[in-house]
Formats: C-alpha cells, sequence, structure tokens
C-alpha cells in the first residue's frame, strides 16, 4: 500500500501491529514476594488488574501472527478474564495455602521509604508507586474477550499461576 503525497511523491506504509498485553501476572508475584512463607506483605492502596499470564500472550501472538492481517495498529486489551486486587489476592492465597495470608496497605511515602530501604533506586521506587496509582484510577481494570477469542478458549487465570507457583517453592 501507498500513500500519496503532495508534489506526486509516494509513500510506502508497512502494515503493523502493536499487542496491547495485559499486566502481567508474574508481576502480582513478585509483589507479594515471601507472603506464602511470611503470611503478609505491604503494599500501597491499589484497583483492580486484568493480570494476564505470559503463556497466553506467548499463544495469542503465534495466533495473531499466523493471522496476518487479523489486526492493523494496536490490538484491543490482551487481559486475563478477571480483574483481581491485592486483597483478592491474600484471600486467594490464604485459600491456596491453607495460611491466613494478610494484606496490609501502606502509605505511597511509606512504600517508597520501603523500597529504597531494600535498595531500589529511587527513582524506580516512583516508577513502581505509578503503577499503583494508575491501579487505582482504574487503568487495569479492564476485561477484554479478545484473548480469549483469540485462544479459543479462557485464559489462565492468575490464581492457576499462583497455585502452580506455591507448588514449585
Amino acid at each position: 500500500m501507498t500513500i500519496p503525497l503532495p508534489g506526486g511523491v509516494r509513500c510506502g506504509y508497512a502494515r503493523n501491529t502493536s499487542l496491547r498485553n495485559g499486566f502481567y501476572t508474574t508481576s502480582a508475584l513478585h509483589f507479594l514476594g515471601n507472603a506464602a512463607e511470611s503470611g503478609r506483605f505491604a503494599l500501597p492502596a491499589d484497583g483492580p488488574v486484568a493480570w494476564t499470564a505470559h503463556a497466553d500472550l506467548a499463544d495469542a501472538t503465534a495466533a495473531i501472527l499466523a493471522d496476518e492481517g487479523r489486526f492493523d495498529g494496536p490490538t484491543p486489551p490482551l487481559t486475563g478474564g478477571q480483574s483481581l486486587t491485592f486483597d483478592d489476592i491474600a484471600a486467594l492465597a490464604t485459600e491456596l495455602t491453607g495460611r491466613t495470608i494478610t494484606r496490609t496497605t501502606v502509605s505511597d511515602d511509606q512504600f517508597r521509604e520501603q523500597m529504597v530501604g531494600q535498595g531500589v533506586p529511587t527513582g524506580v521506587a516512583d516508577q513502581l508507586l505509578g503503577i499503583f496509582a494508575a491501579g487505582r484510577a482504574g487503568e487495569f481494570a479492564t476485561v477484554d474477550p479478545t484473548l480469549s477469542a483469540l485462544l479459543g478458549r479462557e485464559p489462565i487465570s492468575l490464581g492457576t499461576v499462583l497455585r502452580e507457583q506455591l507448588s514449585e517453592g
């Protein structure tokens, strides 16, 4: 495809697809840290997130590549099938482990101090806080059916990923 420009110049257009991956389930596991052993974790206030498994995104990417032209430009959000907060995840971890896992909500300043105290650069700690602020604003809450349609099944749940992580640990 070419695009005509003034003066008779023609410019080629390269088709492209931008994958709009959902928030990775591995991030939730990272934020949980050693909560399965300690029974607690402390994070800033958050909002619901449609956690998405890497394996599902890999399969969806393969399906998109195999069906050239299905998407031109950004895809719809490729998200997991449900949105969960960290309070929901604490309840899920409690159910899976049979031990009480408590989530404490700390202020953004407390979280920043905790991260910096563990050697995380201040700029990185602020970026992490930005994730929680975006979550509180609902930026990660959208559940979209596109991933499920591409996979031909329901996406892997955060509960499934957490169960696998706990059985390996």
